[in-house]
């Protein structure tokens, strides 16, 4: 979309400040020195053909952007600030980290805990932050600020059927899947992945207190119509919490690969037979369809198994223990936040989708057709 200067040029300048390099969001190219710009957004060519014009879209992106510069919604805990400006250098390594962390007493005694849990399971009391840190990477001790950060000071809009927690609980289970499957089947990042897919949501609760009114409408249809939010938000706002999202990352040093993968994880990045976009995102999409702990029901099974053999190319057998480990592993560390027990794991998803599956004997099962027949072979 190319919008020219003139009376536009400051709001276009302000666009340009928000995303100079910010590959994640948008592309934002001046040429012809002065007033012209190509403006290239990561929202779907749909949602400008629900505006009158571009320039009513570029400021319903302004109206977002300058109700996320809120610091009252958005600040991170210093805490979390702190650890993220350390990770920026990566010649940072645990004495650095141990300074801050040690500074703060009940970081400290939140960090041992985490590091004494079943999670890791160490046959030793760990007593010591800098022992903590040389057990367990630097990377994983961030992750575990941030998260414990983020759901200190994110909003709970009390916004229809919407909860915090809930968001809380599906969060760390996405991240935390996102994790076993980088480690079991790519050399990437896991903790990056853990990141990626933990934050992917967290401008929800921020655009909800914004936007009480629309989102407690676009929560409903969400849930009870089983619509994806991006969708609904794309109609309604002009942009979706994946962009917002995107701004957030930038604003918390989160990097430029985290921006980029939260700005892309709505997109339809599995159509044809392959996946379109790089792994990391691939996989933080690939945690977007699991089920909601709101979900009476696994909506959204199918196009999971489908982005699951594009990405990995593995056995369907393979699923079932990969979820047994994501509750076990995301069990533990909701219980370090008060976050109490899922109502639903996603071991029964899967297993009532195989049922019912079974029984409607529906097309849908051929995407299943291997998978089933070992399955049920073995329940004989």
């Amino acid at each position: 979309m190319v919008i020219n200067g003139g009376e536009n040029t400051v709001l276009l300048e302000k666009l340009c400040t928000y995303f100079k390099n910010t590959e994640a969001m948008s592309r934002i190219t001046t040429y012809n020195s002065i007033n012209h710009y190509t403006i290239h957004i990561c929202t779907p060519i749909d949602s400008l053909r629900n505006h009158d014009d571009g320039l009513h879209l570029m400021t319903k992106h302004e109206e977002l952007l300058e109700a996320l510069k809120d610091s009252h919604l958005c600040a991170l805990p210093q805490s979390a600030s702190q650890m993220l400006e350390l990770s920026k250098d990566p010649s940072n390594g645990p004495q650095e980290y141990a300074k801050p962390i040690s500074a703060d007493l009940g970081l400290s005694t939140q960090i041992l805990r985490f590091v004494n849990s079943s999670f890791f399971g160490f046959h030793h009391k760990v007593t010591s932050i800098p022992l903590a840190l040389s057990l367990v990477s630097v990377r994983t001790i961030r992750n575990f600020v941030l998260w414990n950060g983020l759901f200190t000071v994110l909003p709970d809009p009390h916004c229809g059927p919407f909860s915090i927690k809930v968001l809380f609980q599906d969060a760390l289970r996405r991240a935390v899947f996102a994790r076993i499957v980088t480690e079991r089947y790519t050399k990437l990042d896991s903790d990056e992945a853990f990141t990626c897919a933990l934050v992917q949501d967290m401008a929800i609760p921020v655009l909800a207190a914004k936007w009480e009114t629309e989102y407690a409408d676009m929560f409903h249809k969400s849930i009870f119509d089983h619509v994806r939010l991006s969708s609904l938000e794309r109609e309604a706002m002009g942009w979706d919490h994946a962009y917002a999202g995107a701004v957030l990352a930038v604003r918390w040093n989160l990097g430029e690969l985290i921006s980029r993968v939260v700005s892309q994880h709505t997109n339809n990045v599995f159509h044809g037979d392959t996946c379109s976009a790089s792994p990391i995102v691939g996989i933080t999409a690939l945690s977007a369809f699991l089920p909601k702990m709101h979900d009476s029901q696994w909506y959204e099974v199918v196009p999971f198994v489908d982005a699951y053999q594009k990405l990995f190319g593995q056995k369907l057998t393979d699923i079932g223990s990969i979820l047994d480990k994501t509750d076990a592993a995301s069990s533990h560390l909701t219980g370090l936040i008060n976050l109490g027990a899922v109502s639903k794991t996603l071991s029964d998803y899967w297993r009532e989708s195989l049922a019912n599956l079974h029984k409607t004997g529906e097309d849908d099962m051929m995407v299943f057709e291997e998978l089933l027949e070992e399955y049920f072979a073995a329940q004989v």
